[in-house]
Order: C-alpha cells, then structure tokens, then sequence
C-alpha cells in the first residue's frame, strides 16, 4: 500500500482479495479448515462499510492467529504467502481507521 490513507472500500477490497487467496490455496491444499475459516472472514467484512466497522472486523479476524496449530502455523510456501498476505491487509484495515465511529 501507499503511504496514503486508503478508502474503506480499497482496504476492504485488499482484505476480501486476500481472503480469496487464503481460501484458494486452501482448496488446493484440500485444507477444510483453513478454508472454512477464509468463509467465517469473509463473512466479518460483509457489512463493514465504514472505518469503524472495518477496524473492529480486522481485529476480530486476528483471533484465528496465534502459536503453533493456529491459523497461521502454516506447512507450505503458498500457504505461508496466502496467510501473510492476510495479515498485512488485516494490518491495514485495524490500523488505518479511528477507533471510534
């Protein structure tokens, strides 16, 4: 990302995208449980349409990392590329937008 603020749409939209890639590799990978949690995130950014939203979406989605077993304990190089990708976007929609509404 630029050193300017994005629009909530743009930071939901990288967010989105990187969950699509999580899910995709997760397929591929035949990974049921990483993909069923790609569907429990998209599912938090549906209705996050403004910063506040967003914000508390992105930190909701951080609960699935953690140590070893968690979402991000990942085996491959696509999956550990997919996951980090995760993470800057989520990065991004918690950081850039106001705590409060």
């Amino acid at each position: 990302m630029k050193n300017e603020r994005w629009s909530v749409d743009a930071v939901r939209d990288e967010i989105v995208s990187a969950i699509a890639e999580v899910r995709f590799v997760a397929r591929s990978e035949h990974d049921e449980h990483r993909a069923h949690a790609a569907d429990w995130l998209e599912e938090q950014f549906i209705d996050a349409k403004d910063g506040h939203a967003l914000r508390e979406a992105s930190a909701k989605a951080f609960t699935l990392y953690g140590g070893m077993g968690s979402f991000s304990d990942v085996g491959t190089a696509s999956s550990a590329h997919a996951v980090d990708r995760l993470a800057a976007a989520l990065r991004h929609g918690r950081s850039w937008f106001p705590r409060t509404p």
